[in-house]
């Protein structure tokens, strides 16, 4: 894998020796943000606050959930990828009629754990979108997915992902999975679905993490 400038000037990430253009590059002025405050992403993050999200890839939830008001810190584990992102960000920066959404986004590169048990942030919600399973020929995933997990892997430490965040005593943890994948983590206290995958929010004020919830003189 590699970064490079698409026709267009963008950077992009693609598959070495592919022509440039064939590869993925983020442009936010392509998302659309109609009905934004009734998508299921955004009822299942709750109210607008301090969001991290721990697997930002090339960063399309980041961007709606800064549309809706939430105030995002992104957290990529791939350079590869977040360079592509970093530079979405900075050209939307530059464009009069989205800075004011990409200025609610913050970019990291590094590991989402280790920065939960580093930070002292107090979240609203955390939210999780690990690597979905890879799908047969028959039906593969967008390229730009299939090329980001050619960039990161798989997630093999998403299970520990979910306790750091847990240990992190947010507000709530939203997980993204598709619809027929099985339930990793406790049952959550409520599911929101969207036509492609659902939502599954696990509050700090709900039951769904009684056994896993860190003792008090722990909780931040």
């Amino acid at each position: 894998m590699e970064v490079r400038l698409d026709p267009a000037g963008r950077m992009e990430l693609g598959v070495i020796g592919e022509p440039a253009g064939h590869g993925a590059a983020v442009d936010f002025r392509r998302v659309s943000l109609a009905g934004i405050s009734s998508q299921p992403l955004v009822r299942a993050c709750g109210e607008p606050g301090q969001l991290l999200d721990a697997t930002a890839g090339l960063g399309g939830d980041s961007w709606i959930l800064a549309a809706a008001g939430f105030l995002v810190t992104a957290v990529e584990r791939s350079p590869l990828v977040a360079a592509v992102l970093r530079d979405g960000i900075a050209r939307a920066r530059a464009d009069g009629r989205l800075a004011t959404i990409a200025n609610r986004i913050e970019l990291h590169v590094g590991e989402s754990a280790a920065m939960l048990a580093a930070s002292g942030t107090p979240w609203t919600a955390i939210y999780l979108d690990p690597m979905y399973p890879p799908k047969t020929k028959s039906a593969l995933a967008p390229k730009p997915i299939r090329l980001v997990r050619d960039a990161v892997g798989d997630d093999l430490d998403a299970r520990d992902l979910f306790l750091a965040a847990v240990a992190a005593n947010p507000g709530r943890i939203v997980v993204k999975r598709p619809h027929h994948a099985a339930v990793v983590h406790p049952e959550p206290d409520l599911t929101f679905e969207s036509k492609l995958a659902r939502y599954d929010a696990y509050l700090r004020s709900g039951s769904s993490l009684r056994t896993l919830r860190p003792s008090p003189e722990k909780s931040l």
